[in-house]
């Protein structure tokens, strides 16, 4: 019975800091005028496999993106530039 205890102890005290943490991703994107841009570019960004959230704003002209930690940033950019819009990565901060 001790050893069942310490063994959930020692997973629960352990097992968080195994997880992956996600990152917050800011891009600049260029040339967005209107609602629509910015739904495009929601939609391509949230079709992106492993984007957990997506958020393009027409008054900062940035999209923040959720995604794991060790995703590649450089997909992001990739599905903007589908949309006919381009990007660059402004930082990239743990989520909070």
């Amino acid at each position: 019975m001790k050893k069942r205890i310490f063994l959930l102890l020692a997973l629960v005290l352990i097992a968080p800091r195994l997880w992956a943490e996600n990152q917050k991703v800011t891009i600049d994107i260029n040339a967005m005028t209107c609602s629509l841009c910015v739904i495009s570019i929601n939609k391509a960004l949230r079709s992106t496999d492993g984007v957990i959230k997506a958020k393009a704003s027409l008054k900062t002209h940035q999209a923040e993106v959720i995604v794991p930690e060790g995703f590649d940033n450089q997909l992001l950019l990739t599905a903007i530039s589908r949309t006919g819009y381009s990007g660059k990565i402004q930082g990239v901060v743990p989520a909070p």
